[in-house]
């Protein structure tokens, strides 16, 4: 695979300097306002809506800005999120997690509000939804979960029709579209093999669309959702929106894809050097509250970096384990390690940037080589 890039750039020189005390989350606004128009005008030319997926950030700040730079609504994954990106004025929130127990009544809530498209993939779980929107005499427009090779959520593609026929015939409910977070491109080897995974994930959900369609449910949307894969299954004909949520801010994953450099990286967690008791072993003051424990999401990717995230301008260090509060540096293999001093400031790509932004609640805001402002995210009480 391709080198890891690790030279500082313009945002990494401002960070290291700055004053917040570390370890914190920072965003740079340009790169972000960047990430979002040069998609949007994709999709646009497309004719494709894009859907960001607000969980990656869990900001209001952000998700108005995304709807002002091309989004056409937020996907979220919680009705917490959806009833705060619905006070927040966004036209459309679609919720792609399935909706049970007493969600169903706060989903009914924010459907007042706000355009609402839930999820499903159950009989019973859209009965729920249909039993309490009937009641009001009310329909909810509902997405068929599909499971495009994951194993995560939703039905095979095998038995969506049936399914979407039996959901259909439900008071209460309008079954509007499918849906699928096609993950498993994030395993491919390669580029070309990106691009063909999400290319058949694509065809084989608007060939799912033509089999509900085939028995009498008029479904209008088909709905993908990876970062990995937002740009090829843009010329797959029958594709609707997009979900993507990574691309806005992208981190190492999406470097190692290939659908990112560093310099489209709009996020780093700033560390500090706080203990550096011989060669081989340093530790920085960001651990997994700072940076969750995801690795990278393949065996490929890890293969290419392994670790919990790339130490920008200091070659010869791996991220090699986090405890809570400490980051783990040690050697790379066959590199001899940049020097490392205790009180030195370094700035962390993270590998997911979802759990970082997740981890610290609050971003520290750049523009132009200044912090601007600081926003927290969505009150962890309101998952």
């Amino acid at each position: 695979m391709h080198a890891v890039e690790q030279e500082p750039t313009e945002l990494d020189r401002v960070l290291l300097g700055s004053e917040p005390r570390t370890p914190f989350l920072a965003l740079d606004l340009a790169i972000f306002e960047a990430n979002m128009r040069d998609l949007a005008a994709r999709c646009e030319a497309a004719g494709v809506e894009l859907i960001p997926h607000a969980k990656t950030h869990r900001t209001v700040e952000l998700g108005v800005r995304q709807l002002r730079l091309g989004a056409r609504g937020l996907c979220v994954a919680t009705v917490g999120e959806a009833a705060a990106f619905a006070a927040a004025g966004a036209p459309w929130i679609v919720l792609a997690y399935p909706v049970v127990g007493a969600a169903v009544e706060e989903a009914f809530a924010v459907a007042q509000t706000a355009r609402l498209t839930l999820a499903t993939d159950s009989v019973v779980a859209a009965r729920a939804i249909g039993d309490r929107f009937a009641a009001a005499g009310q329909r909810a427009d509902v997405y068929l979960i599909v499971d495009t090779g994951l194993g995560r959520a939703g039905v095979r593609p095998d038995d969506a029709a049936e399914l979407a026929a039996a959901v259909a015939a439900l008071d209460g409910v309008t079954v509007t579209g499918i849906m699928t977070h096609e993950g498993s491109v994030y395993d491919a080897a390669g580029p070309d093999d990106r691009d063909a995974r999400a290319v058949a994930a694509a065809e084989l959900m608007t060939g799912v669309a033509a089999a509900i369609r085939r028995r009498g449910v008029p479904v209008r949307d088909v709905s993908m959702g990876a970062s990995a894969s937002a740009r090829a299954v843009l010329a797959v004909p029958g594709v609707t929106h997009i979900r993507p949520g990574i691309f806005a801010f992208n981190d190492l994953g999406q470097i190692g894809l290939r659908n990112a450099g560093l310099a489209d990286c709009a996020v780093r967690v700033v560390a500090t050097v706080v203990s550096r008791p011989e060669p081989g072993r340093a530790c920085i003051d960001a651990g997994s509250k700072a940076l969750g424990q995801d690795l990278l999401p393949s065996e490929t990717l890890r293969a290419w970096h392994p670790g919990h995230g790339l130490i920008v301008g200091a070659p010869g260090w791996r991220l090699d384990r986090l405890s809570e509060e400490h980051g783990w540096l040690r050697p790379a293999d066959g590199v001899a390690p940049a020097p490392l001093a205790v009180g030195q400031r370094v700035t962390v790509v993270p590998n997911h940037v979802c759990t970082a932004f997740f981890c610290s609640g609050f971003v520290h805001v750049y523009r132009d080589g200044e912090r601007v402002a600081g926003w927290p995210a969505i009150d962890r009480a309101a998952r």
